[in-house]
């Protein structure tokens, strides 16, 4: 857990908050803005991982939930993160893991910077799922190509 330690210490020195770290348990939390919160856990495997609560899965917003999961296809436009529930519970988290060991802080604030964008997207996708099927579907009208490596 060492490397992952190395990570949000370096991170915390780069955003200056120099006493940012994980704690006993491996786990720091980090607000952006007071509405975006970010926990830390590292595992025994170097990897940092980091959860964030983006809402609740409700009768009003289920239709966005398939678009939202499809996305977890091909993750870039996700941050690079995953859209899971957390267990027993209808709350919506995006999740994301680096390897602690390969991941220098470059590639993790650039990479961290996309998780969050895609968090403040989710949740709005979540808050108004008839303005994202509607964007969505305007999108459609426009010739893209797939993005590497997924399928087309």
């Amino acid at each position: 857990m060492q490397a992952a330690r190395n990570l949000i210490k370096e991170l915390g020195r780069h955003i200056g908050l120099d006493t940012l770290e994980l704690d006993d348990s491996g786990q720091c939390t980090l607000a952006f803005d007071e509405t975006i919160v970010l926990t830390f856990v590292g595992d025994a495997d170097d990897g940092l991982n980091v959860v964030s609560y983006v809402g609740e899965l409700t009768a009003d917003n289920a239709s966005a939930a398939p678009g939202l999961l499809a996305r977890n296809f091909v993750p870039n436009g996700l941050g690079g993160g995953r859209v899971a529930m957390e267990p027993d519970s209808p709350r919506v988290v995006l999740v994301h893991r680096w390897d602690g060991v390969r991941t220098d802080l470059s590639s993790f604030t650039a990479s961290l910077e996309s998780f969050v964008n895609a968090v403040e997207q989710v949740r709005g996708e979540l808050e108004s799922p008839q303005a994202a099927t509607s964007s969505k579907a305007s999108a459609a009208g426009r010739t893209e190509v797939p993005p590497p490596g997924s399928f087309a």
